[in-house]
């Protein structure tokens, strides 16, 4: 757990843009928080690959339990593929996300929004992580690959559990893997317009869905949620952000943007392999052929060196952000993530304008996870009145104004 990136990050960058470290259980590897680093190492998959075939640990030289496992075990999808057989499985996913049209996404957003909204609304308050920020993507992804209604209370706890990387992950993937294996042969058997439906028409084989489809949901559900907790905090946090909004001086993308370079909602990419020894740029460590490298994305986006561009996103849409990689393995569906965000903040302000937090004066409690970074509660309040009187205005709006 990290109270303040900046600060952590800034003494890391004491010891240079890239830092030996250990994971729990003594387990070797190199944090690279540097902006450039980070972005070579990230466009550059001929001297840092994703074929963690070729770490110089093996898997059963790893610590009993090691709860990093799941993110580090090499796996039939497109993660962890490299050459032809990456670009074969990223097309199959991009053909499955094709079954998924902007106006369907849009609506399945607004739809989720609502529902949860309506359950809360009357009560003038709530933790906005467990009751919005984390059960919309769920609602909403979860749809999208098609899992029934009823499955959506085990991915809403066993994904974050999961990315939690606590003594509870292993557990968690294990149970994960299972409902994804039940709901692909439910797919096999009875195919519908959705995303897993989609990934078995495009010829892949049952292992290959299974797995690309825990890859997807995973880190759409975990990215999402983080990100929209993350601007959601803004905005309950900072009068000046609610000022500028109901001003026209900011928009909901801008505060987004915000957030991802601040909060990057994906902290650390675990991670790429070296293939031959290497000193990167502006550094004098040697980082060995078959050394495991993490990415910090959170780390990269908070160099001081890139202060000028994180300001600017305050107010404008600022893509240059590492929160969703780069290169051949950037996020195929950054789309789809920043539509399911925008689309439940907007809704959100939209039904309540005067959302804040209940104890302004408490620090924020930030979960766990190594990989996420999200706050363990949101808790907010606003005026019930008030909005049930906007609930109200926009049931009666026309369609094109709501």
């Amino acid at each position: 757990m990290v109270d303040d990136p900046s600060v952590f990050y800034a003494r890391l960058r004491e010891h240079g843009p890239v830092i030996r470290v250990r994971f729990d259980g003594d387990v070797p590897a190199y944090l690279v928080i540097g902006y450039q680093q980070a972005n070579k190492i990230l466009t550059n998959g001929l001297l840092f690959t994703r074929d963690l075939g070729q770490w110089s640990i093996t898997q059963d030289q790893l610590p009993s339990g090691w709860p990093l496992q799941p993110h580090t075990r090499p796996m039939q999808n497109m993660l962890f593929a490299t050459g032809e057989e990456h670009v074969r499985l990223r097309t199959a996913f991009k053909a499955g996300l094709s079954k998924i049209g902007q106006g369907r996404l849009n609506a399945a957003v607004r739809t989720a929004a609502d529902q949860l909204i309506d359950a809360f609304v009357d009560d003038g308050h709530a933790d906005m992580v467990s009751r919005y920020a984390l059960p919309l993507p769920v609602a909403v992804l979860g749809k999208l690959f098609g899992f029934p209604p009823h499955e959506a209370g085990r991915l809403q706890r066993l994904i974050p559990t999961l990315l939690d990387g606590g003594e509870d992950a292993l557990d968690a993937n294990t149970e994960l893997t299972e409902v994804i294996a039940a709901h692909v042969a439910r797919r096999q058997s009875d195919p519908r317009a959705d995303i897993t439906s989609g990934l078995i028409e495009a010829g892949l084989s049952v292992q290959e869905v299974e797995q690309t489809v825990w890859l997807s949901i995973n880190a759409s559900v975990g990215a999402t949620t983080a990100w929209m907790a993350n601007t959601l905090l803004l905005l309950a946090r900072l009068e000046t952000a609610r000022s500028d909004l109901r001003g026209w001086l900011r928009d909901i993308p801008g505060v987004m943007s915000e957030a991802l370079w601040n909060h990057a909602p994906v902290q650390q990419v675990i991670g790429r392999i070296a293939t031959a020894d290497v000193v990167l740029d502006d550094t004098s460590v040697l980082i060995p052929r078959g050394a495991l490298v993490v990415v910090s994305l959170a780390g990269a986006n908070l160099d001081p060196r890139f202060d000028a561009m994180r300001r600017a996103s305050a107010y404008e849409d600022n893509a240059s952000d590492l929160a969703f990689g780069n290169g051949a393995h950037g996020c195929p569906s950054a789309d789809h993530a920043r539509a399911i965000v925008q689309g439940g903040v907007e809704r959100l302000w939209t039904r309540l304008p005067d959302i804040h937090l209940t104890h302004p004066d408490r620090p924020t409690q930030w979960a766990d996870s190594i990989i996420t970074r999200i706050p363990q509660h949101l808790h907010t309040s606003w005026d019930p009145a008030q909005a049930r009187h906007r609930g109200d205005t926009l049931a009666h709006a026309p369609t094109g104004v709501r």
